[in-house]
């Protein structure tokens, strides 16, 4: 076990009492001491009262069943005046890549796994007393850097507010920003409306449409682990189908992936924390989605669709139809985490920002990584000076954008 030390801000430090202005000691457990670390993990959330999802005691301890075998991993723990104040787990990257090139690297929270097994973890965050965030980010990157072995040291998936003091401090670290659109459910209940009267209305006339076409079909949230179970079970055969058909593995190929959802299907449905919606009419399945809960907002993670149907638009309905449950059982949003698409465009009335953050160590290794991206930026930059169209296009040669179904 090792302990690290960093002396508390005087900014910090104004409001503080005696013992708050106490240096913050931060210590590495080794993944053998993993009952200790998730013991103290799960104090320090009940008195923090946390409904993040990624960074609890149980994600993390499902996420360590699964992968800790093949992740290396340490816990840091921070405290002040002999109480903890801060945990996180921090791993090393396994078949981390740029190119050809082996990075090694090092990520907070539950990621670092190989591609095609990833959770691909968004909506991360540390869990600390809102007080000790910044020295506890400020103790988890010193430390970080200290490491020989870390050629980069990444956080995946933050809420960029949430590490804004990293931000401002190191602006020469590669922040990757990407939207996160979400349907907001405070608005349509404080107005008393229908979800539908919110959006579009060519997406209005669509979910109208497909709904008749499929006859009026029905949503299922699933209140037990049996029942998100079966529906899992189905979804997987629905999502594979689909991916297979055009030749793509489907992220359920993965064994590890899929057994890492099932157990926190089991353990985490119960407490709220997840959950299967499933659509279906008088004749059909329509699909399912995995959805998880965090902060009181509905996540939408992954999805199951029956690819028999050609008219209708499933994806909408299956979409529409979960965000009319969870407005109906009082959550506060419905996002439809990172990327941009058409699809989701026409679903959401908001839009919110994950970061990807990388801070390079200056190597030989990182250097000749950043040199080959320069000539690359050049070349790209030469070819679409060069290949530009002459003329703009005229209005009739642009076409507009169809409905996703």
């Amino acid at each position: 076990m090792t302990t690290s030390t960093l002396v508390t801000s005087s900014h910090l430090s104004m409001h503080r009492t005696s013992a708050e202005t106490q240096e913050l000691k931060l210590r590495m457990l080794p993944a053998s001491s993993r009952a200790t670390a998730l013991s103290e993990w799960r104090l320090l959330e009940v008195e923090l009262s946390n409904t993040r999802l990624t960074c609890s005691s149980l994600w993390t301890e499902i996420w360590l069943n699964h992968y800790g075998a093949i992740v290396p991993h340490q816990f840091a723990i921070a405290s002040r005046g002999g109480l903890t104040c801060g945990i996180a787990l921090l791993t090393q990257g396994v078949d981390q890549h740029t190119g050809p090139i082996a990075l090694k690297t090092w990520h907070v929270g539950t990621a670092g796994e190989p591609e095609p097994d990833s959770v691909f973890v968004e909506y991360n965050s540390l869990l600390a007393r809102p007080d000790d965030q910044v020295d506890f980010g400020c103790a988890l990157w010193n430390w970080v850097r200290e490491q020989t072995n870390c050629d980069e040291f990444r956080l995946d998936g933050f809420d960029p507010l949430s590490i804004q003091w990293m931000l401002d401090r190191h602006p020469q670290i590669s922040v990757e920003r990407k939207s996160s659109r979400f349907f907001d459910l405070t608005v349509a209940r404080e107005a008393d409306v229908e979800p539908i009267s919110l959006l579009g209305s060519q997406t209005r006339a669509n979910i109208r449409k497909s709904l008749r076409q499929l006859g009026n079909p029905t949503g299922e949230w699933a209140d037990t682990p049996q029942r998100a179970e079966e529906m899992f079970h189905h979804m997987v055969e629905l999502h594979q189908a689909r991916w297979n058909a055009v030749g793509l593995p489907g992220v359920y190929s993965s064994r590890r992936f899929r057994d890492f959802h099932l157990e926190l299907l089991h353990r985490a449905v119960p407490l709220g924390m997840t959950s299967m919606f499933g659509v279906k009419s008088s004749s059909q399945v329509i699909g399912y989605c995995h959805v998880m809960i965090d902060l009181h907002r509905v996540l939408i993670y992954q999805y199951g669709r029956n690819v028999s149907i050609e008219k209708a638009s499933p994806g909408i309905i299956i979409d529409y139809l979960c965000i009319a449950e969870a407005l109906r059982r009082g959550y506060s949003a419905v996002d439809f985490l990172a990327g941009e698409s058409e699809h989701k465009r026409r679903l959401t009335t908001n839009r919110a920002e994950l970061a990807w953050v990388v801070w390079q160590r200056r190597n030989i290794k990182n250097a000749a990584i950043n040199a080959v991206r320069n000539i690359k930026r050049i070349g790209l930059n030469l070819l679409s000076t060069n290949f530009a169209p002459r003329r703009p296009l005229t209005t009739d040669q642009v076409q507009s954008p169809k409905e996703e179904g």
